[in-house]
């Protein structure tokens, strides 16, 4: 079954097969983002087996973001799950998606991962090269824990992230009953 995840005015849907043409086009198209990401090949059967493979990783899970009416707007990915910790990744947005696409896929990502996963913790490390990024997760709250030659590592934990989620809601689902569960 594939999975879903409802955000405000987004949804998140676990890429299938089917994608990997739009997911390899999009990433072909924003070259400007892909020294922040994984390098691929323009090679749509290599994409189609990430995708598939990428579907039996336990709760690791690489979604497409979508309008409620199912226009594709783009991907992200939760990765290394353990049983505390994610990592978020692969934001990738078209270009002349709504503005408010990258804030709510932000806010989704993480409902998904701190909320319906129950994680206490994320693992995030940003390229040094990656000003919009390290703006972003220091605005939600995300404190600098080191670094190293090319990257920032963060300390960003549920409690910080629930704040966050509280000053930006307009960009966010009601889930109070789910929060509260979590935070008794």
């Amino acid at each position: 079954m594939t999975r879903f995840y409802e955000g405000k005015r987004i949804n998140l849907r676990e890429a299938e097969a089917r994608d990997a043409e739009f997911t390899l086009e999009l990433r072909l198209a924003n070259q400007s983002l892909n020294e922040f990401l994984t390098k691929i090949d323009n090679d749509i059967e290599k994409q189609r087996k990430y995708i598939v493979n990428h579907q039996n990783k336990g709760e690791d899970c690489y979604f497409i973001i979508e309008s409620k009416n199912g226009e594709r707007y783009g991907t992200a990915r939760v990765s290394d799950v353990t049983e505390e910790t994610f990592l978020p990744g692969s934001w990738v947005i078209k270009k002349g998606a709504p503005s408010y696409v990258a804030y709510e896929t932000y806010f989704a990502i993480f409902d998904y991962s701190f909320i319906e996963l129950d994680k206490t913790s994320c693992v995030l490390d940003v390229k040094k090269s990656n000003i919009a990024n390290f703006k972003l997760h220091t605005r939600m709250g995300a404190t600098v824990k080191s670094e190293d030659d090319e990257k920032i590592y963060f300390d960003f934990t549920r409690e910080k992230y629930l704040k966050a989620r509280e000053k930006y809601e307009r960009f966010t689902i009601d889930r109070d009953d789910q929060i509260n569960q979590l935070v008794k």
